[in-house]
């Protein structure tokens, strides 16, 4: 189980208190997106519910993501776990472009950007953060080719040695303030075109969420202290305010990122246990909410706003019609895309990977 991906099928043995975060961070998306950006960008919709945005959630599953990487790929040979992990995300993203694409282009209004073809490829081929031509489809696709990259870079970096100690402690530190040095002054906005997409692309400035994940992990298994912790996270909040100028935001960042940490540590949430069922079912599908929830709930919106109905009824409205959708990609996609492609293990290991997928050094 990592990041924005889905939770893994052993739902009987995952703690109550992971599905609270993760459903509480998904549904901050999701609530920000019906309730704030739907109106900004789409005006006609009627006023924004609220004065400022409040953008927690996509980064919050980040480091999320970030952690369960550390749990799941110290397990075994790290190929075999490189190939689960895509098999975990990258059906339903595709399917998820292209629902999201086909939706727009026959039920978007006249006056609304709709994708292109261009954009679709751009987005299928996951290089619209890359080229200043292509947008995404869904402005929460930022995160799909930062997640795969992560999964690469733990895949080939475990084996070599960087999980000790000494050696990711410096790595964390230098994750989370190079960039803010790199950036001060606004130097990426006023370097050339080139350097801004290959910054923003690769996701420079968001080495800090990767990094406070790792270094929770790092604290669930005592190999840091809570003072270090404190600070990593204190550096943490302070590089996502110089990376965005958004200080609520980034406060509520620091604050949901200590729910995480006591998910990771602490006892299990066991006073939720009179709603765990639809807390595990939101969680469950909460991958395909983060996927749908954006230009699909702008567009459940508009059309409840042309049957008559207000701001709050849209925001219900939109977010009902998302569960439904997150549902149905879940269960017909995400869960047997993964169980049939991750069949595919033990062949590639027969075909010479299982001795890449074991390099030590």
């Amino acid at each position: 189980m990592s990041k924005l991906e889905p939770p893994s099928p052993q739902a009987g043995s995952r703690r109550l208190s992971w599905d609270v975060v993760r459903v509480v961070a998904v549904f901050a998306v999701v609530v920000n997106h019906a309730a704030f950006e739907g109106p900004v960008l789409h005006p006609e919709l009627g006023a924004p519910l609220g004065r400022t945005p409040f953008q927690v959630g996509a980064s919050v599953l980040l480091v999320i993501s970030a952690y369960f990487v550390c749990v799941t790929v110290r397990k075994g040979p790290t190929l075999p776990w490189l190939w689960k992990r895509i098999c975990r995300v990258l059906p339903p993203y595709l399917v998820a472009v292209l629902a999201t694409y086909s939706l727009l282009v026959l039920f978007g209004p006249d006056n609304w950007i709709l994708p292109t073809p261009r954009d679709l490829w751009g987005n299928l081929t996951l290089i619209a953060s890359l080229d200043p031509t292509v947008r995404l489809i869904d402005g929460s696709y930022w995160t799909l080719p930062l997640q795969l990259m992560a999964f690469v870079a733990a895949a080939l970096l475990w084996p070599r040695g960087v999980g000790s100690p000494s050696r990711i402690t410096v790595l964390l530190w230098v994750m989370t303030i190079a960039p803010v040095i790199l950036q001060w002054h606004d130097r990426i906005l006023r370097s050339p075109l080139v350097v801004q997409q290959l910054w923003n692309g690769f996701g420079f400035h968001r080495l800090q969420l990767f990094a406070i994940g790792i270094a929770i992990w790092l604290w669930s298994q005592r190999r840091i202290t809570a003072v270090h912790l404190g600070a990593l996270l204190v550096a943490t909040v302070f590089a996502q305010y110089v990376h965005t100028s958004d200080l609520p935001s980034a406060l509520g960042i620091g604050a949901l990122l200590v729910l995480v940490a006591f998910a990771a540590r602490g006892p299990d949430w066991l006073v939720f246990t009179p709603v765990r069922r639809p807390i595990q079912f939101l969680a469950k599908i909460s991958f395909g909410l983060y996927l749908l929830n954006q230009e699909l709930g702008y567009l459940f919106a508009y059309h409840l706003m042309r049957l008559g109905l207000g701001r709050t009824e849209q925001v219900v409205g939109a977010v009902a019609g998302v569960v439904v959708l997150a549902w149905l990609l879940t269960r017909y996609v995400e869960q047997p895309a993964y169980r049939t492609l991750t069949q595919l293990v033990v062949p590639l290991q027969r075909l010479g990977f299982r001795a890449v997928a074991r390099l030590r050094p």
